[in-house]
């Protein structure tokens, strides 16, 4: 079901992206790079962090940790933590494993870590754990602007 609704969001926003499903399990990272025969560096992991009032998406790459204490520290909040799974589903209408980086059932601040490489496809996830998508840097972070432009339009 969350894969229609992440091809419904593609739908509406005229976005040319195939959503690619497959028998095997993308969970993690490494399943995913694995799958699809790509470094798990070129994995787009989307990962729900809040300041319990406040969310927000942060994209990095697979190979990397997410440092909260360095984003907590960026984005001027004292506290900051992973979002629970609950909180994720309530939030972006995904489950974890499966949360795309962008069609989230609310707004949702959107934030591009550092460590991608520009030059090669990335592989995100598109709702479930076992579809996905590719995209390039370019295009995933020009969604990206375009969306948290609309997110701050209505702040």
């Amino acid at each position: 079901m969350a894969v229609t609704q992440f091809r419904d969001f593609l739908q509406k926003r005229s976005l040319d992206i195939k959503v690619i499903e497959s028998d095997s399990s993308t969970h993690t990272a490494q399943q995913a790079a694995d799958v699809h025969s790509v470094p798990v560096s070129n994995i787009v992991k989307s990962l729900l962090c809040t300041d319990g009032e406040v969310f927000y998406m942060i994209l990095t790459p697979g190979d990397k940790r997410l440092d909260l204490e360095m984003w907590a520290k960026n984005l001027g909040l004292s506290d900051f933590r992973m979002a629970n799974p609950d909180e994720v589903k309530k939030m972006t209408g995904y489950s974890i494993g499966g949360v795309p980086p962008f069609g989230h059932l609310n707004a949702i601040k959107i934030y591009i870590e550092n460590g991608f490489n520009p030059e090669e496809k990335l592989v995100a996830a598109a709702g479930s754990s076992n579809a996905v998508f590719e995209i390039s840097f370019t295009d995933l972070n020009e969604i990206v602007n375009l969306l948290n432009s609309e997110v701050d339009h209505e702040e």
